[in-house]
């Protein structure tokens, strides 16, 4: 039987995924890497100062995927109450991410998977509109105004009540507010699962994050997780074969011989809320 999930995760290995490892001796440098270390931690400083993603090496010929999502990483507002401002700009970025996604291996795998699932061929315009509303559309819920599955999924929020963070589930967003010096934004708190591979880990931290309507608020994590090494279009992907495999919220799979639990939650059946991977 065919497992989507992994073919979608060996799809993006093969582009521009970088490989996640405890050990960075059984890696291709020249494919790039991410060198994982969910080390328990004790005291302030060692808080502080630890890595989980101690070292990452992306190849020049894969940084064009990691440099359009870095664009959209400030165009949504922290605050749930916020109406979002969706300029003409911001707008282009989006497009631009997923015509980028559109032509990537990882996304025509899930392009056939969904178009089996749904028992007919959608037109390219059928198709972006799709990936568009399961990512981008945005809606208001209880729990906020102008949500989508994207900001919540890449970016993360700040929690309708109090100091905690919602979302916040792809690594590189993680590696690029856990550098040194006055650029660190995380401390990492420890592992909060048994993290048996590299591929996703489990673990507890704080952010310190900002907006334009927010400077340097304490967000607390107490228990979260993310794939490790996926690209963007790779974890687009994935969430969007989840979507279209069953909206029920727990679905056992499995990848790299692990099984996780891929968590999903969606507003209605058009959009996403959010996914992420457990441990089983």
């Amino acid at each position: 039987m065919s497992n989507i999930y992994q073919e979608i995760w060996d799809a993006d290995m093969r582009g521009n995924g970088i490989k996640a490892t405890f050990n960075k001796e059984d890696v291709d440098i020249q494919k790039g890497y991410v060198l994982v270390e969910p080390t328990k931690v004790r005291g302030k400083e060692e808080k502080q100062n630890h890595m989980l993603l101690k070292e990452v090496v992306i190849p020049e010929n894969k940084k064009n995927s990691y440099d359009l999502v870095e664009k959209l990483f400030n165009n949504f507002y922290l605050d749930p109450h916020l109406r979002e401002d969706n300029t003409v700009e911001e707008q282009q970025e989006v497009d631009a991410l997923l015509k980028h996604a559109i032509q990537s291996e990882p996304m025509k795998i899930c392009r056939a998977f969904v178009e089996s699932r749904k028992g007919t061929n959608l037109s390219d315009e059928q198709w972006y509109t799709y990936l568009h509303n399961i990512w981008f559309l945005q809606f208001d819920s209880g729990s906020g105004i102008s949500l989508s599955g994207f900001e919540h999924v890449f970016i993360g929020e700040e929690k309708k009540e109090g100091s905690s963070l919602n979302g916040y589930h792809f690594w590189y967003k993680y590696y690029l507010e856990d550098q040194t010096g006055s650029n660190d934004k995380i401390v990492y708190l420890g592992p909060k699962d048994k993290n048996t591979v590299p591929d996703v880990i489990t673990f507890g931290y704080t952010l310190e994050a900002s907006d334009d309507h927010i400077n340097n608020v304490l967000l607390f994590k107490k228990k979260g997780g993310f794939f490790i090494g996926l690209s963007p279009e790779g974890l687009l992907a994935l969430g969007v074969a989840r979507f279209a495999d069953t909206l029920s919220e727990h679905n056992t799979i499995e990848i790299n011989n692990q099984e996780y639990d891929l968590a999903l939650y969606s507003f209605g059946k058009r959009s996403m809320r959010t996914f992420f991977p457990i441990y089983k």
